[in-house]
């Protein structure tokens, strides 16, 4: 015999009456383990800056809507897709560790990848995102990152383009301290509190039954 939809609305409504007391207990731990979790997670600081690629006219071009002036800015467009993939790349990562003086291996080029982002602000820039522990850290990390890069870059450029370059927009990157929202924390806590307390409820009360039938 099939069992109405209602019969199942029923039996969930009763099943959560009768662990009620359980899964609100479990939901406002979980939330508070969540304010606590705000608490305890370490402060993290964003360095953020950008980097512009430019490119120079030739000596005789006057005019700079010239052919060569428009084309030239378009090369200069398609190396951004470029210069992520070198900022993203190990060999810039080593290259600014070693320029702070950090062990370089297979650990730490891992950590520091997962610090170092990158972003497409416009079709000649390229925005920088570095997090450390400390706003010092973070603004040397920036550094040694945008530096490594436009120095490599631009040695590239004079073998193959000179009239391209790299250059920072702001010699310093902004600091500023990660966001963190302690309602969110808690939300997210109580949700997984929510979520677990049932299910486990679930798989407890109810697939016995199942397998008695």
């Amino acid at each position: 015999m099939v069992e109405s939809p209602c019969m199942e609305l029923k039996e969930i409504i009763n099943f959560f009456k009768s662990n009620l007391r359980m899964v609100v207990f479990s939901t406002i731990l979980a939330g508070l383990l969540g304010v606590a979790t705000y608490f305890l997670l370490p402060t993290k600081y964003c360095a953020s800056g950008s980097l512009f690629i430019r490119r120079s006219t030739y000596p005789y071009s006057e005019n700079h809507f010239t052919y060569e002036g428009y084309y030239g800015q378009q090369a200069a467009m398609s190396y951004t897709n470029s210069i992520i993939a070198l900022i993203e790349s190990e060999d810039i990562r080593a290259v600014a560790l070693k320029s702070l003086e950090i062990k370089i291996n297979e650990a730490t080029l891992r950590k520091y990848e997962k610090k170092i982002k990158t972003v497409k602000s416009g079709p000649q820039l390229v925005g920088l995102v570095v997090k450390e522990k400390s706003p010092e850290k973070a603004e040397e990390l920036w550094r040694a990152v945008a530096d490594s890069t436009i120095s490599t870059m631009n040695g590239i450029s004079r073998q193959n383009d000179p009239f391209v370059g790299l250059i920072k927009i702001s010699a310093e990157p902004i600091v500023k301290e990660s966001y963190k929202n302690m309602a969110v924390c808690a939300l997210v806590g109580a949700g997984l509190g929510l979520l677990v307390s049932t299910g486990c409820l679930v798989l407890k009360n109810y697939f016995p039954k199942r397998r008695k039938k």
